[in-house]
């Protein structure tokens, strides 16, 4: 089993045998990975106010996208489906 360590990573005693990278590296990743969830639920916050908004402004707009959406998503899955019976039968 081979482990990749980066240079500089590595316990005061690299020559025990139980030397092990330290947490350092662990903690930068953890801590990017909480900022990029923060950023992308700030983003989500700020689409989900503006689509508010939008509907508010605009309801019977809001209505009619909904209706054509329901339509087409409808009809995509009632073709779906109706190839796969066609396909098993």
């Amino acid at each position: 089993m081979a482990t990749a360590i980066r240079s500089g990573v590595m316990t005061e005693s690299p020559g025990d045998p139980y030397a092990w990278p330290t947490f350092e590296p662990v903690e930068e990743g953890v801590s990017g990975g909480c900022d990029a969830v923060g950023r992308v639920r700030h983003i989500a916050e700020d689409a989900a106010a503006d689509a508010v908004k939008k509907v508010r402004r605009h309801p019977l707009r809001a209505v009619g996208v909904a209706i054509v959406a329901g339509a087409v998503t409808g009809s995509l899955a009632g073709f779906v489906l109706g190839r796969c019976a066609r396909m098993r039968a």
